[in-house]
């Protein structure tokens, strides 16, 4: 049988008397929670139980090779842009997540946006197969997917593999990893995917891997961010997800998912928007009156119901496998008690369209080692950004270092300043320039 992390540990538990290393509380927190020994394995060198691992999660999710960490995403998506050199043209989504803008910036890469569309609700949809096709005679080293979307949109990028020849293909695939047991998702066609098991499936924050498609084992790159001191309870947890979901109900799991959304569209005037991934719950209104932001402040103040984004045209949960009909229940009768209050929206200036695209004066990577300086909004029109500005969540930025500071931008850094602390916070109405 096969090496296991849950075998190694409770190996460990079992013959260790006394630790004299790593970590100081030795085992009094939790016992799981140790470090690289003859017991257990390396993350960075792994030949063990973590190698076991990995290999499993390659086979199961259908790709070439797979490297797991403990970093979460981000890691893999910096080692991603790592792996395509330094100062690559990198076609991107407007709205990719801030990490991918890391990367940029690590890897002093030019971006070439490639602009979404906002909808009615200010959500920004994915970009769709013949978007790509607009950038493919740019000279670009790699081109990045997002799939799904954090609302729960999907487009079939597959067909696009053919066009990009020699280039690399990387997919932001952080909200997916449940998608390969519900058959929405082929891991085939890209080279790299990065998946986050703590988003959808059972692992613990910050449980993350990504998958390989690549003819040569590039751990060295590719998982150049981890850390060299994993956490081995999320190592475990991911070990532990991936044997729970050989026994889940997964038909019995979604008709209770499906059930919840024809239960919420029959409350007052709320309705669920229909996308792509039924692990995300997607509820705004029929008439576009209401107030989320209030309906999401109330949810969590009087049934203790915290939503993943309270946007002010929509709330956005996140189900998994692991939820409970009665926890569903809950959110029901919350639901159906925020109908006696007025939440009606007074005013919302609706950003529908498409992502707006600065003007770029410097490189990110260039423009964010500069010295800055902090200025009023309303003083920064025509300046250069220092810093990213990023709504988090979901965690797209509206303005990246190295971009000229516009009416637009300033219109709604001043609309939403609260909102734009993914990356630097916006206080007392100011923000970093370049001097």
């Amino acid at each position: 049988m096969p090496r296991s992390l849950k075998n190694d540990l409770a190996h460990l538990r079992k013959k260790e008397r006394l630790s004299l290393h790593m970590p100081g509380h030795k085992g009094l927190r939790l016992r799981e929670d140790t470090t690289e020994l003859a017991l257990t394995d390396n993350l960075l060198q792994p030949q063990g139980s973590i190698l076991e691992l990995e290999k499993a999660i390659a086979r199961i999710y259908g790709a070439k090779w797979s490297y797991v960490g403990t970093n979460g995403s981000t890691s893999f998506l910096l080692g991603s842009l790592f792996y395509a050199g330094k100062g690559q043209k990198i076609v991107l989504p407007r709205a990719s997540h801030q990490s991918i803008y890391k990367g940029l910036i690590l890897g002093n890469h030019q971006p070439i946006y490639l602009e979404n569309s906002i909808d009615e609700l200010d959500i920004a949809r994915p970009l769709k197969t013949e978007d790509y096709f607009k950038a493919l005679n740019k000279g670009a080293k790699a081109y990045i997917f997002t799939a799904p979307s954090y609302e729960g949109y999907l487009e079939g990028y597959k067909i696009l593999k053919p066009f990009l020849k020699d280039s690399l293909t990387i997919v932001d695939a952080a909200h997916g990893s449940h998608l390969y047991y519900l058959k929405l998702e082929d891991n085939s066609w890209a080279d790299l995917k990065v998946i986050s098991f703590h988003k959808t499936l059972g692992a613990l924050n910050p449980g993350a891997a990504i998958l390989s498609n690549l003819e040569e084992d590039k751990r060295e790159e590719l998982n150049f961010f981890q850390t060299s001191s994993p956490s081995f309870p999320v190592l475990l947890s991911i070990e532990d997800s991936l044997r729970e979901m050989m026994k889940m109900k997964i038909a019995e799991k979604l008709r209770l998912m499906t059930w919840l959304k024809e239960e919420i569209g029959k409350i007052g005037d709320l309705r669920v928007v229909a996308n792509d991934d039924p692990f995300k719950l997607l509820i705004s209104s029929v008439s576009g009156e209401l107030d989320f932001k209030k309906l999401g402040e109330f949810l969590r103040e009087e049934a203790g119901v915290f939503m993943e984004i309270e946007s002010q045209g929509y709330l956005l949960g996140i189900l998994s496998f692991y939820d409970s009909h009665e926890g569903y229940k809950t959110l029901i009768k919350a639901l159906k008690k925020s109908t006696r209050i007025d939440f009606k929206i007074k005013t919302h200036k609706s950003l529908q369209g498409k992502s707006h695209l600065p003007q770029i004066s410097l490189l990110p990577g260039e423009a964010f080692l500069q010295e800055k300086k902090l200025v009023p909004i309303k003083e920064a029109l025509g300046k250069i950004s220092g810093v990213m500005y990023s709504k988090y969540p979901p965690g797209a930025p509206l303005l990246v270092p190295g971009e000229i500071i516009d009416e637009k931008i300033i219109e709604e850094l001043l609309t939403e300043t609260g909102d734009h602390t993914g990356c630097s916070e916006i206080k007392d109405g100011s923000i970093f320039i370049i001097k």
